[in-house]
């Protein structure tokens, strides 16, 4: 029993891996960097490297291809083709190629790009009634500009073809969102079809729904909620809980119902966490998805779930669990959860209007009782007890949590903090957008697809 598992930089890939192996099936992984914390795992058998799929598709299919050849298995023994990341994309793109020399599960590449792209996605989902955030697609750069002047901000300017919240930008004004469509456009030189869409802001938290289908049957379906991202209230989640969400579920499925879907998916959605309040459809990974360990550590085993899909052709349905499960990538969680306490933008605001208030007061005349105001409102504001309970409140979050990456009997994985170590060196710092390679050449091969 053989796997080959692509982009083993990814925390996810590193679940994935340690899923497999346990069950003792060998994994060979792959990624474009040589320290790829999946590699690294002693459930990783052999490692190989590949071309960047975005920049150079085709040497990327013909080392998969020679790979796959390289290590199939002797004697008809079960072997799969595991990708984690987009490059899931490309192969589903080029699935004959490979499926005479090993098995896939994965949705074509017809139902990926119609839920990948936000716009087809969102586009969708309004004519078959699935609750989505107002979203504008504009054929054209003046669409945008007539749409957003009638638009309620805040809002969000998104690349069509993103992950990981890269390409996505919060406005909160009409020139704000034509600026930033405007700056979209040069820097990754989008054009018709491709032009960034305008989308309303939701309030709420982040949500993330996660399914398995069987040729458009649900076999398994989780729910888990990020407590913390990084960057703060943009980007990925670094710390997260499985939470109880049928609501949100129902929705989720409901989509990947109607497109017949198989495979896994994850869908992201803005919700209060209260039953009774609308749950909003933001965007789909047709893919494996960053928080998988949180899925894998609270029992949904969708690595293995998968691969069982993929050899037997079918998989059982996996019955719901109670579990408080909490799962938190590390360095990463404690980063977002410091930049919490530093950025409390309402004792910020507090602050601001004492300031405020202190200068329009103190030039009317009394102004030692603008001074005693001034001092109340600022003690008010800077409220040193209820600061401190909030950090405690805040560090209580990560107690018990488990590790992404830190296992006592799988450590090698941990050297894998030297990739974004060097991220940070080259660049000066550490952001999702080089973490996970969703830069601009990506999305600008996305818009020439």
């Amino acid at each position: 029993m053989r796997v080959i598992l692509t982009y083993g930089r990814a925390w996810s890939a590193l679940a994935a891996a340690r899923s497999l192996g346990k069950r003792g099936i060998e994994v060979v992984t792959g990624d474009e960097y040589d320290f790829a914390p999946a590699a690294l795992s002693k459930y990783s058998i052999a490692k190989f490297l590949y071309p960047n799929p975005d920049r150079e598709p085709e040497a990327f299919l013909d080392t998969l291809e020679a790979v796959i050849r390289q290590y199939t298995p002797a004697d008809g023994e079960d072997y799969v083709l595991m990708p984690v990341h987009k490059e899931a994309y490309l192969i589903a793109r080029h699935r004959e190629r490979f499926e005479p020399l090993i098995k896939l599960a994965l949705p074509s590449i017809q139902q990926i790009e119609q839920v990948h792209d936000k716009g087809t996605l969102g586009e969708f989902c309004q004519r078959e009634g699935l609750p989505v955030p107002r979203t504008v697609v504009p054929a054209t750069p003046q669409e945008f500009q007539d749409a957003a002047a009638g638009f309620s901000y805040p809002a969000f300017v998104k690349v069509r073809q993103s992950a990981a919240a890269v390409g996505v930008k919060k406005v909160a004004s009409c020139a704000e969102a034509v600026r930033v469509f405007d700056a979209f456009v040069k820097d990754l030189e989008l054009g018709p079809g491709s032009y960034p869409l305008l989308q309303e802001g939701i309030p709420g938290d982040d949500y993330c729904a996660t399914f398995l289908f069987d040729h458009g049957e649900l076999r398994a379906s989780m729910t888990y909620h990020n407590l913390r991202s990084f960057p703060a209230k943009s980007g990925t989640g670094v710390l997260r809980e499985t939470v109880k969400a049928p609501t949100i579920e129902a929705i989720g499925a409901e989509l990947l119902t109607r497109l017949r879907w198989h495979g896994v998916a994850e869908i992201d959605f803005r919700w209060t966490g209260k039953e009774d309040d609308p749950a909003w459809l933001i965007e789909v990974n047709p893919r494996f998805w960053g928080g998988m360990p949180q899925a894998v550590e609270a029992g949904w085993d969708y690595p293995y779930l998968l691969y069982r899909l993929a050899v037997d052709g079918r998989v059982d349905p996996v019955e719901p669990h109670e579990t408080d499960v909490r799962t938190e990538t590390p360095v990463m969680g404690l980063l977002a959860t410091l930049h919490e306490i530093v950025h409390d933008e309402p004792g910020t605001a507090a602050m601001k209007n004492a300031v405020e208030g202190l200068r329009r007061t103190y030039v009317r005349g009394n102004r030692r009782r603008a001074l005693r105001s001034f001092v109340r409102h600022f003690k008010d504001a800077t409220d040193v007890g209820g600061r401190l309970e909030r950090m405690k409140a805040l560090f209580r979050d990560h107690r018990n949590s488990r590790s992404d990456v830190f296992k006592w009997e799988d450590p090698l994985p941990a050297l894998g903090f030297l990739y974004p170590m060097a991220v940070f060196l080259k660049h000066g710092k550490v952001s999702t957008e080089l973490l996970v390679s969703e830069g601009r050449a990506g999305m600008k091969a996305a818009a020439r697809s």
